[in-house]
């Protein structure tokens, strides 16, 4: 069903907006703001500025901890898109009846979606299209933004100029570095990935994390940025767009998405930028689909990233994917995590025999 903006704001609500809702799977399109100039599609004559990005889905409060931060970092956004997949209306009226949302973002543009948007990469690929500034910021609904984080995105994105294509924030409660984890020094040691970088894609086709870099730590260049806090140009991603073969949790479409982008550019990690990253209980994959994509979504992005790749490369990940399953198996004797291992370990070993057998 299709749903009428409130009443209250019928004549503000721009001509574009009123034939967007024309679109069955768009059930709601609501847009409050006075401070910008709407959100037309872009014809790539884009201003100067920074837009935010939100894909949602079934996390009203997670979504309204993350708006209430926005204050929080000294400078408001020239616009926040809202793409939400929740099949209820409870976070349609969050945004709708929340007085002081226009303070904190600029203008706001909040759509409720369906069907064919339906789905983290697909929402992002519709969101930009509403896109008017030449950046553009991703995060998710369960982040919180630390001071000072989305104007120093923008800081390194402005001094690197041309010459950048995405700029990411650090998770501040993240676990340490690579190199000072036992477990990636153990990669390391068996030759899984050949550094332990932060921020490496490694010819196995694992990427080594980022880690609670130091905040004064300068910026430095890497093969990939994280989802939950990115930033990029915008003109970028409307010419890549995200791969909407990833579904449901989409696990590794940051890691595509940024092999494909860096031929456009470096991708830089701002340290002195910072969120928190409050994932909350059962937010995450069944372990059987998280144990297949680990596999499967993991092959494509190898498959694709790597423009050189060899079958050296596919042995490399073939050895690497098949050691860390092992690995896996040191959780089958703790109660608390068997059966989530286990599953996990049937979900990897499933997509390993799809792909030797060509079923998907």
């Amino acid at each position: 069903m299709i749903l009428p903006p409130p009443a209250e704001r019928l004549d503000e609500i721009p001509r574009f907006l009123e034939d967007s809702l024309r679109d069955e799977d768009v059930l709601y399109a609501l847009h409050r703001g006075e401070s910008c100039q709407g959100h037309e599609p872009a014809n790539g004559n884009r201003t100067t500025g920074c837009t935010i990005v939100i894909c949602t889905a079934r996390r009203p409060e997670s979504l309204a901890r993350f708006l209430d931060s926005l204050p929080q970092h000294g400078e408001v956004p020239q616009a926040v898109v809202i793409v939400d997949a929740s099949p209820d209306d409870e976070t349609q009226r969050l945004i709708s009846e929340d007085a002081s949302l226009e303070s904190r973002t600029g203008c706001v543009l909040y759509l409720r979606v369906g069907g064919r948007w339906k789905g983290l990469t697909r929402q992002r690929n519709f969101a930009v299209r509403w896109v008017q500034t030449d950046l553009l910021a991703f995060f998710d609904d369960d982040v919180v933004l630390l001071p000072g984080c989305l104007s120093e995105m923008q800081r390194v994105h402005r001094a690197l100029g041309a010459e950048v294509a995405g700029v990411g924030a650090i998770t501040h409660n993240e676990g340490p570095e690579p190199r000072r984890r036992p477990l990636w020094r153990l990669r390391r040691l068996m030759g899984i990935v050949a550094t332990l970088d932060s921020g490496r894609y490694a010819r196995s086709g694992m990427s080594t994390p980022w880690g609670a870099l130091p905040a004064e730590t300068p910026p430095l260049e890497g093969d990939w940025l994280p989802g939950c806090g990115m930033m990029w140009k915008t003109a970028i991603v409307a010419e890549l767009g995200f791969n909407g073969a990833f579904e449901g949790y989409s696990l590794g479409e940051d890691v595509d998405f940024s092999l494909r982008a860096r031929r456009k550019g470096k991708l830089v990690m701002a340290p002195a930028a910072r969120l928190l990253h409050l994932q909350p209980e059962g937010g995450r994959l069944d372990g059987f689909k998280f144990g297949y994509d680990s596999i499967f979504n993991r092959y494509q992005i190898h498959r694709r990233g790597l423009s050189d790749r060899s079958w050296t490369d596919v042995v490399a990940f073939a050895y690497a994917w098949s050691v860390d399953s092992l690995m896996l198996v040191r959780h089958l004797v703790l109660p608390r995590r068997a059966l989530a291992t286990f599953r996990e370990l049937r979900g990897r070993l499933q997509a390993a025999r799809d792909l030797l057998t060509h079923k998907r």
